[in-house]
């Protein structure tokens, strides 16, 4: 049937003199949402970790929903003080302006290499052991894992939660406001547990022995250094038990005193390090890019939350199928010595807590009131549900531990989702958190590596017992980017059996 131009002429004429009733009717029923909101940072388009959860993504914190709600500009006085316990700092235009005045707690001058034991310079002067240093005081190196090229870790930790953002130039980092006080306990070959309980306790405005006290508190301390014992104050090794009980001590100081420790669970694919195990840390494990658990990260009940720490290919079982391009951040590029600032990418769980710190610190600028219980409430009532990945199967020491779904079990209560956490910040009493199905995947890639890892063995159980750890030599991550990336770059610690032959009072890069 074809309607007449006259036909035609009158209806259009009829609709037009409807309309003005029809879309006043039907403008209540409309709907907009919020955008995502970008920063204009010229490698923010290699910054997955920060970008929409999405097909491919799905493993991300989702920071560009959350900056609709806060960048980071604080509600009320001066924005949440972010202590990075690490390495040090080196110089970078991109954090410079973002850096508190911090303190160097390396005591021994062997593994300081600055000269002298503990002082008010925080700097970075490199963690590489030479050769010839290994050859000339063996009993000071000769334990320590190899390090041919220096880390630069803290420098890398503090792009992430307060590299200068949306300039145009460079990264962003989750805290567009960020600010960070270096605290370094970390020299060559790993901290000793005496100084990262200093600094533990000077980072969170406690008093220590012969230091002034730090004038700018912090309530969010990243800890990235750890060792494989357990935190057990009741272990018959008189040494385990000695150091459980300082840290566990100085964790409940330090909470007592308002901040929350973020603390990485390791990379040796097996049971939670210390402090990260012990009562009072915040424990957070290591995600790949699509949020399933990455191939070298350890994992265990003790875990908070999950979110991605970043999994280069390293010579491991389908690398070439599931590996990522790692977490992009500040850096520096000299290979042993301090030399240009610089961008590198990254993996290991040590660049999983900088993203729980940068949404902690949103949360903060939202709503400074909240205490350190709070933080953690909304940090984990929040979560997203796990990645699941059934042809790779649960998580499991000893038979699972490498690529493979998360539970509540090993990997804490889900995924960290940014904006959700800054939903619960706003309204802490009335927050309800959205319900989600958590996502599938088994695409041919997954199908491949499956292959390749052979039979799934039996599903774990809720109530079967945690065997002991089995580190495996090819568990860690780390290596670097291409292009402008430094190819020196191998910041994820690549730990093996090796470790355990360090003396028990020196902790690791997680």
């Amino acid at each position: 049937m074809h309607l007449s131009s006259l036909t035609l002429a009158a209806c259009v004429a009829t609709f037009a003199a409807a309309w003005p009733a029809m879309s006043a009717s039907a403008a209540p029923a409309a709907r907009e949402q919020r955008l995502d909101v970008m920063p204009s940072d010229n490698r923010f388009g290699v910054q997955w970790w920060l970008q929409a959860v999405a097909a491919g993504n799905t493993g991300a914190a989702g920071f560009t929903a959350a900056w609709s709600r806060s960048t980071g500009a604080p509600a009320s006085g001066s924005g949440p003080v972010v202590a990075v316990l690490d390495s040090g700092i080196t110089n970078h235009p991109e954090l410079d302006a973002r850096r508190l005045p911090g303190y160097d707690f390396v005591s021994d001058a062997n593994y300081a290499a600055d000269g002298n034991g503990r002082d008010n310079d925080p700097t970075d002067p490199g963690d590489a052991i030479s050769g010839a240093e290994r050859a000339a005081q063996p009993a000071v190196f000769g334990g320590c894992p190899d390090a041919p090229f220096s880390s630069w870790h803290g420098t890398v930790i503090a792009g992430q939660v307060a590299a200068v953002s949306n300039n145009g130039e460079g990264v962003a980092a989750a805290n567009w406001n960020g600010r960070f006080l270096p605290v370094r306990v970390a020299g060559k070959c790993g901290a000793a547990v005496a100084d990262i309980v200093a600094g533990l306790r000077w980072a969170a405005g406690l008093p220590v022995a012969g230091v002034p006290l730090n004038p700018t508190p912090a309530r969010l301390i990243v800890l990235g250094y750890g060792a494989p014992e357990s935190c057990d104050a009741a272990s018959p090794v008189p040494e385990v038990a000695a150091v459980a009980r300082q840290y566990i001590d100085a964790l409940a100081e330090v909470r007592a005193a308002g901040a929350l420790v973020i603390a990485a669970a390791g990379n040796l694919r097996g049971a939670v390090a210390r402090p990260a195990s012990c009562a009072g840390a915040f424990a957070v494990t290591a995600l790949n890019r699509e949020g399933y658990k990455a191939n070298y990260a350890s994992f265990g009940p003790q875990v908070a939350l999950a979110t991605p720490g970043g999994d280069m290919a390293a010579g491991n079982t389908c690398d070439a199928e599931l590996a990522d391009a790692g977490i992009v951040s500040t850096g520096n590029l000299g290979e042993t010595g301090v030399g240009e600032a610089g961008y590198v990418a990254a993996s290991g769980s040590s660049f999983a807590g900088p993203a729980v710190a940068g949404a902690a610190a949103l949360m903060l600028a939202v709503n400074p009131a909240l205490t350190v219980a709070q933080l953690a409430e909304g940090l984990t009532r929040s979560a997203r549900p796990h990645v699941q990945v059934p042809v790779l199967g649960e998580c499991s020491l000893g038979q699972r531990p490498g690529r493979c779904s998360c539970t509540t079990r090993t990997c804490g209560a889900g995924l960290l989702d940014a904006d959700q956490a800054l939903a619960y910040a706003a309204a802490p009493a009335s927050y309800a958190a959205p319900a989600a199905a958590p996502v599938m995947l088994a695409d041919s890639r997954i199908q491949a590596c499956a292959l390749k890892l052979g039979p799934l063995p039996p599903s774990p159980g809720a109530s079967e017992p945690v065997p002991p750890p089995a580190p495996a030599p090819d568990g860690g991550g780390g290596g670097g980017g291409g292009g402008a990336l430094h190819p020196h770059a191998l910041i994820g610690l690549l730990l093996s059996c090796g470790l355990l032959a360090l003396s028990r009072d020196r902790h690791m890069r997680r």
